[in-house]
């Protein structure tokens, strides 16, 4: 008797260690599809508002420097200029399917290849909205409401998503390498198209100071601010804004804290 009851009660342990283990799966899958299902769509959007062009636009980034074992005394005065390639869009287009979006952001050899939202009435709208206003787990790109395009520092914010995809490739700037290889954000507007030459990759919390510089208010202000941007930075990139040009802040969550947050900061070309 107590054999039988013994049974009954592993089997309702297994029974239970079973549909758990389902409902996981399921949920991860579930997760998954979705996740893969909304980087479709963003290809396709892509797909739509893509020039169609016969030679590859480029863009300039100058003032990266080469560093090698023969030139790292003399790097400063030895810059190399890299070019990146990238695919213009059709910011009219885009304006015209939505007029709450800004522009286009890309980075040339990464995911990151996504229209930019901006609602200054409804900050976060598009945390979880895709460009068509529906409800998206992965959301859409989208400008601090206290942005505008003449800021001094335009900020940008984009989920981390597991699938690689929205801003998960900012957290492969923790590598120089990386940096290297991909030193140019290119920000697409009605008014053009933009170069912004990376120069600093911070991790910081949520709530840290750089989330407040919007505007530059004075020279001495503004020299603050990308002092310490130099100063928090992972690796030194040798460029320095100087006061006047524009900063572009990528932001997304980084570890497994909810605070954390890894900023990639761009100066415009």
């Amino acid at each position: 008797m107590k054999k039988h009851k013994g049974k009954i009660q592993m089997g309702i342990v297994i029974g239970i260690f079973s549909t758990i283990l389902i409902t996981c799966l399921i949920s991860v899958f579930s997760q998954l599809y979705t996740e893969n299902k909304e980087k479709e769509e963003f290809r396709q959007l892509a797909d739509i508002v893509t020039e169609k062009t016969t030679e590859t636009e480029i863009t300039r980034k100058p003032n990266i420097i080469k560093i090698s074992g023969s030139d790292v005394e003399n790097r400063s005065e030895q810059p190399m200029y890299y070019a990146t390639d990238y695919q213009p869009h059709s910011v009219s287009d885009l304006l015209s399917m939505n007029s709450e979006c800004f522009g286009w952001i890309s980075i040339a050899g990464t995911n990151i290849n996504y229209p930019v939202m901006h609602t200054q009435s409804n900050p976060q709208k598009y945390l979880n909205k895709n460009f068509y206003g529906e409800y998206s787990y992965s959301g859409t790109p989208f400008f601090d409401t206290r942005c505008s395009a003449d800021s001094t520092n335009l900020i940008i914010y984009g989920h981390h998503m597991n699938n690689g995809t929205m801003f998960a490739d900012l957290c492969n700037y923790t590598d120089y390498s990386y940096f290297t290889e991909h030193p140019t954000v290119v920000l697409e507007t009605k008014d053009g198209a933009f170069a912004y030459s990376v120069f600093s990759v911070m991790k910081v919390k949520s709530d840290d100071d750089w989330y407040r510089f919007t505007a530059a208010g004075t020279e001495k202000s503004y020299e603050k601010k990308i002092s310490y941007a130099k100063e928090k930075s992972i690796y030194d990139t040798e460029i320095t804004p100087v006061y006047g040009q524009q900063i572009l802040t990528l932001s997304t969550c980084y570890g497994y804290n909810q605070d954390n947050r890894i900023l990639v900061l761009a100066v415009r070309n």
